[in-house]
């Protein structure tokens, strides 16, 4: 093998370690609630009770230093033409323009980012995509777009619409990090967005 592959081969595989090493640093970053005693890793699922917990770490703790991502990605053009079908009633609802990209490439990511949310969250939290079915729809026509039903220990119903990345901040807030990842896989602190989530999850917003 020549000299110069070698070191170049070097090179990669100590950059490769040194991101994981600091992704691992991140990951365990303040991995104790603090005043409990609680591990993260103990916790099979989130109640109510350790929203608040986790919501009120994430306004004290430091905020993890942010993590650059991969640069190089190239973008893939959105089809002129998507099909939604409902997973309710099976009916299909055909998209175009600027709403394709939504159907064929974030919706699927919102549906698995969810997955991972409702494995954690002992609460009664939905994904509602009726509004994209032309025949579930209760208004005036199907749109593009998610929204996230959650229902409180009352019984009150908060419903939002929700992006991916809205998406991406409560999986990361529900699994008890300090930062969410990026779509280039870098991190980015959670401590600005603690707002939205509390938006998200119908708890007050301090003013």
């Amino acid at each position: 093998m020549p000299y110069a592959i070698l070191i170049a081969l070097v090179l990669l595989v100590a950059t490769a370690l040194g991101a994981v090493r600091q992704r691992a640093k991140q990951d365990n970053s303040g991995s104790t609630i603090p005043g409990t005693g609680i591990e993260l890793s103990d916790l099979g699922s989130i109640s109510w009770e350790e929203v608040e917990v986790l919501l009120d770490r994430l306004d004290t703790r430091e905020p993890p230093e942010p993590v650059f991502g991969a640069m190089c990605y190239e973008m893939v053009a959105a089809p002129s033409v998507a099909e939604y079908v409902c997973p309710v009633c099976g009916e299909k609802t055909q998209y175009t323009e600027y709403d394709t990209w939504f159907v064929e490439f974030e919706l699927p990511g919102c549906r698995r980012i969810f997955d991972e949310i409702a494995g954690i969250a002992d609460m009664d939290i939905e994904l509602d995509e009726t509004r994209m079915c032309s025949y579930c729809t209760d208004a005036d026509s199907a749109e593009a777009a998610l929204y996230l039903k959650v229902t409180l220990g009352d019984g009150t119903v908060v419903s939002n619409r929700v992006t991916e990345f809205d998406l991406r901040l409560l999986e990361s807030f529900f699994k008890g990090r300090l930062f969410y990842y990026t779509s280039n896989d870098g991190q980015e602190p959670l401590q600005p967005y603690a707002d939205r989530i509390r938006e998200l999850l119908g708890q007050p917003v301090p003013e």
